[in-house]
């Protein structure tokens, strides 16, 4: 950075310095006359045009046009950019302009000099000229802000709201880890959220959990709740969300239903699209990695036309890889565009689409172990699947939003979300336990089904301010909406199925052809989905320490499915459910005590219910669905906003319970139809799970950023004290850091980070199966075998280096599973379901920014 003596300039100072001259000024020790004249000076705007740049030099070439000495420590700035600064603005206001979202503020001394020290905008909104980058359901944008902390969030509000102010555990994953980490979907996203475990459901889909609890919706900019598709005999989605369309992952812990909808008590997820800038920006990336994993990325935003009141951006991504298992690879291209219109001064309009192909080849279902639950110690390549089995399908969004501002303190906004998932699969695998001893038992399987789903989605609210009790309340009302429709046909198992194979030698035997398309025999349509209701919350600020925030809403639920199965070429209806729940009230509480202005402590109490509509009362073929499970959370801690909000902390006690969980009914015999009616249940079962969340992220020092998380959870049936998820581990910590270089080495960021959980087990019973595959009955009752298995706990440690070649390009090298541990991420049952970890594996990225 360049000084000019016969000019204003910006002063590279010690943080030290900074403070003893931050004293001065607040002492009035220097020249009060001079400072009040240059004070009044400086309240008057004055017009700049900066382009966007580095923040350091933005903040450099705004300081010589506004005749000011600004003060800071270059280490504040460093690798942080500022946008187009365009108009009429007094020297705070600009400065305050170019430092949003940087995490930084500014204070005029009483010599009329600036100072700069970390810190949070009060306003937490991101000011882009036309563009406001904060609405309902969004938070705040954390692109280019360089930090591993928001300001503000939506999840659990739907209006943008500090973390400190949220009574519940929320995890953020900002748009700096996504980069740092070269997360690609959702899943690498949630391995590495504090609190969330994974389950392989297939090769490709994961299923998410929370305090033994699974995550079964999803929203996208905090609209109407979506249903994620990943649980097995739910609405068939394939899709994997691609971190392409999205600035950040929040992930909210606990019963969920005052937004939410239906579901278990184990949180939501809310996805925040990219939003186009009204200044004009490109980022090119390229990606090369361990078995020949290949991603590029190009994402350009700007204003198209009438003067920044149009603006667009265009992402396009494409995967290209082979995988460490035998035979798997995948090619998944992808199209997000998105339009944002200012209608009116206080209107405005976004709309956009995304577009995503699915070409997966080796599909899968994971291995089997020993009868009794041991590792067969099979290699890590190891794929139980033929060269034919693959999947092809397509998914598809269209999405538009309408903001309009009735006044600075009131708001509506309308969104309309469909998506639409299908394809067709091809799958061949194995199920069967090894017998130790002989080593039969394992079978080849293989089917092909063709699925479709169908989600639409409305949501609309109302938010606004208004005086109470000589204070600012805060009110929010909505009604949303949501209607799915999907489709599962499948075939019988392919010709020659239920022959053994030698899982140590998968290849000595060929497998037979798959069926065609032709012969489909198993039929779910319809399989639809309809819920809405109307929400509300209140936010009272009692004193000011203490807010109060109370809500509800009242809720609808209709499923319908028909299941059929084809017999003598006619499609006889095997299960028929109509259901529609009544109207259901789901409160919610809590409250909010400031301990000082960076600590608060807080508690809520939240509530959820998930319908069970396959599961019948008795006596056959079933009178009635047995009633909803209810989840109720309790939540109690202290949140920390440190340094003005760089940092965030978190520590929570939880306790959450589930009732009226269908089990069998022992006064009926018991018929199982899958995916679908079966017979006979009676609602008893109770669960508790119980526990405490740590949570740090953000810049504990400059450069130096963080994100950590600590869970304990106990899950148990209270009917007879066992584990109700025994895959859910006790103990579970994430952490990964980076810091920049200092000095001479300030262009190199290095970082690392490890998970590592407690150990967990798995026990049942698997049927054992005739040459048929039927499963083999004596007495009237199934014969099965036992099975129980333990994994040991482990730790999974990751590393990162990365170097900025020049002001636009950076280089990125990224080591996963840096001491090769061999574990299993997914454990299943003897027969099938286990899924070996990623070994050690390598990711080289390349890079650039333009402004």
């Amino acid at each position: 950075m360049s000084s000019l003596s016969s000019r204003p300039r910006v002063l590279r100072r010690s943080t030290l310095a900074i403070a003893l001259r931050a004293a001065l000024y607040g002492a009035g020790a220097m020249l009060p006359l001079v400072a009040s004249m240059a004070q009044a000076e400086q309240q008057q705007a004055r017009h700049y045009d900066l382009p966007a740049a580095a923040l350091e030099d933005s903040l450099n070439a705004f300081a010589q046009e506004a005749g000011i000495t600004l003060s800071f420590d270059p280490a504040l700035v460093h690798g942080k950019q500022a946008l187009l600064l365009k108009g009429d603005f007094a020297v705070e206001d600009g400065l305050k302009t170019l430092l949003a979202g940087s995490g930084l503020l500014v204070q005029q001394g009483s010599n009329g000099n600036w100072v700069m020290y970390p810190g949070a905008e009060a306003s937490g909104a991101l000011d882009l000229g036309a563009t406001v980058i904060e609405g309902q359901g969004m938070g705040q944008m954390t692109e280019n802000s360089g930090s591993y902390t928001p300001t503000r969030v939506s999840a659990g509000s739907k209006t943008p709201t500090s973390l400190r102010q949220t009574p519940q555990t929320v995890s953020v994953i900002t748009h700096q880890v996504i980069e740092d980490q070269k997360l690609v979907d959702l899943s690498d996203a949630l391995k590495i959220t504090p609190g969330i475990t994974l389950r392989n459901t297939n090769e490709r889909i994961f299923e998410y959990s929370s305090r033994g609890f699974v995550i079964e919706n999803i929203q996208i900019d905090g609209a109407a709740p979506m249903a994620l598709g990943t649980t097995a005999g739910s609405f068939y989605s394939a899709k994997e969300y691609n971190l392409a369309e999205f600035d950040h992952v929040e992930v909210l812990r606990g019963s969920s239903g005052l937004f939410g909808g239906t579901g278990d008590p184990g949180g939501i997820i809310n996805l925040v699209r990219k939003r186009p800038l009204d200044t004009y920006q490109l980022k090119l990336e390229a990606s090369a990695g361990s078995w020949d994993n290949y991603r590029t990325q190009v994402d350009v935003t700007g204003p198209l036309a009438f003067d920044g009141k149009l603006r667009g951006r265009l992402v396009t991504s494409y995967n290209d890889r082979q995988y460490f298992i035998d035979g798997r690879s995948s090619s998944l291209p992808s199209v997000y565009g998105i339009l944002e219109a200012d209608l009116f001064p206080d209107t405005r309009l976004t709309l956009g689409g995304r577009y995503d192909r699915i070409s997966e080849n080796g599909a899968s279902a994971g291995l089997p172990r020993y009868t009794t639950g041991e590792d067969l110690k099979l290699s890590r390549s190891t794929n139980l699947t033929d060269s034919w089995a693959f999947q092809d399908g397509r998914s598809q969004e269209l999405f538009f939003k309408v903001d309009h501002d009735f006044s600075d303190d009131w708001k509506v906004n309308l969104t309309y979300t469909q998506t639409q998932d299908g394809g067709l699969q091809k799958r061949a695998f194995s199920v069967g336990g090894v017998n130790p001893v002989t080593g039969a038992g394992p079978a080849r399987f293989g089917s092909v089904a063709r699925y479709r789903s169908d989600q639409q989605l409305w949501d609309v609210n109302l938010a606004g301010k208004f005086d109470l009790f000589g204070r600012e309340q805060e009110f929010l009302f909505g009604a949303d909406h949501q209607r799915i429709t999907s489709q599962w046909r499948g075939t019988a198992q392919l010709a020659g199925a239920f022959a053994a194979i030698d899982v140590f030698d998968p290849r000595s035997t060929p497998w037979p052809e798959p069926p065609t398309t032709k012969d489909w025999i198993r039929d779910y349509s319809p399989n639809d989905q309809t819920q809405y209701g109307v929400y509300s919350t209140l936010r009272l600020h009692l004193t000011d320490p203490l807010h109060l925030i109370v809500g509800a809403r009242a809720q609808r639920y209709k499923f319908n499915q028909e299941y059929r199965e084809l017999d003598d070429g006619a499609w006889v209806a095997q299960s028929n459910i109509p259901v529609r729940e009544p109207t259901k009230l789901v409160p919610y509480g809590g409250v909010v005590y400031d301990l000082s202005e960076a600590w608060s402590a807080f508690a809520s109490y939240s509530e959820i219910y998930k319908p069970q509509q396959d599961k019948l009362m008795g006596p056959e073929p079933g009178t009635s669905v047995v009633e909803p499970m209810s989840g109720k959370t309790w939540e109690t801690g202290i949140k920390g906003e440190l340094w003005g909000g760089a940092l965030n902390t978190s520590i929570s006690l939880y306790y959450t319970k589930r009732e009226n969980e269908a089990v069998e009914d022992a006064n009926y015999p018991f018929n199982s139809v899958v995916f679908s009616g079966s017979c006979c249940y009676v609602g008893q079962g109770k669960v508790v799970s119980k526990g405490i969340d740590i949570e740090v992220s953000g810049e504990i020092l400059p450069d130096w950023s963080v994100m950590a998380g600590y869970t304990y959870n106990n899950n148990r049936r209270r009917d007879n004290d066992s584990m109700f998820n025994s895959i859910t581990p006790r103990h579970l910590f994430k952490l990964y850091s980076t810091y920049r270089l200092p000095g001479a080495f300030e262009d190199l960021k290095v970082g690392g980070g490890v998970t590592v959980q407690s150990a967990t087990y798995v026990s049942g019973q698997v049927p054992v199966l005739d040459a048929q595959g039927n499963t083999v009955v004596v007495n009237d009752s199934a014969v099965t075998v036992p099975y129980e298995y333990r994994q040991p706990g482990y730790a999974v440690w990751n590393a990162l280096a990365e170097y900025r070649l020049d002001d636009h390009w950076t280089l990125g090298y990224n080591l996963n599973n840096a001491f090769d541990k061999r574990y299993y991420s997914t454990v299943g049952s003897s027969a099938v379901g286990n899924w070996y970890g990623e070994p050690r594996n390598h990711m080289l990225t390349l890079r650039g920014t333009f402004w």
